[in-house]
């Protein structure tokens, strides 16, 4: 949905106290979700394509990345992105609002922040091999340490090493088609 016109018709029939009402009313329920992405749809996706369209963004729920070419471009963003959500009621989470420096081995910058954390992801320095079998640094996601413990939790509730009557072949064909999902994780 990228139009708005459904959003914008909500945004001009029902006055955002009415929305806000809305929302709160099925907190926890089915709707909730669907009512938060709608509204953030309104509050911030369609704001950015407006306002900022050569920044790239992506969100999920109410996280959200924004992509600058300076500091001084995202230190402008991030102004106005505080002042939009204060518009529509909403603030942007002190703790994890922050400006990240991406860098690699062609961005050799300093900065406070260097890598985040977003949908299990955490985007970082990291090496990489090249198509040309060179090796270099790349800003580049891997596996978030929350994510690598939850896993190891799930790993360790499977309680691999009491199935003591399971061959090896059954172990892999038990284990082979999950341990390949993490992967493509």
């Amino acid at each position: 949905m990228t139009s708005g016109l459904p959003l914008g018709l909500l945004a001009s029939d029902i006055g955002q106290r009415d929305l806000e009402l809305e929302i709160a009313h099925c907190v926890r329920g089915v709707d909730s979700p669907i009512l938060a992405n709608l509204f953030m749809h309104y509050a911030f996706d369609s704001w950015m394509v407006r306002n900022y369209p050569d920044c790239p963004w992506e969100r999920y729920a109410d996280d959200a990345v924004v992509h600058c070419v300076s500091k001084e471009q995202a230190e402008r963003v991030l102004a106005a992105l505080a002042e939009r959500m204060g518009e529509v009621g909403l603030r942007l989470h002190p703790e994890k609002t922050r400006i990240v420096y991406c860098r690699d081995g062609r961005r050799r910058g300093d900065h406070e922040h260097t890598s985040f954390t977003f949908l299990g992801f955490t985007f970082r320095a990291r090496e990489a091999k090249g198509s040309n079998g060179e090796h270099f640094t790349g800003f580049l996601p891997a596996m978030s340490t929350e994510a690598l413990k939850a896993k190891s939790t799930e790993l360790r509730a499977m309680r691999i090493h009491r199935r003591t009557t399971l061959t090896l072949d059954d172990l892999a064909r038990w284990l082979n088609p999950i341990v390949a999902g993490w992967m493509n994780y």
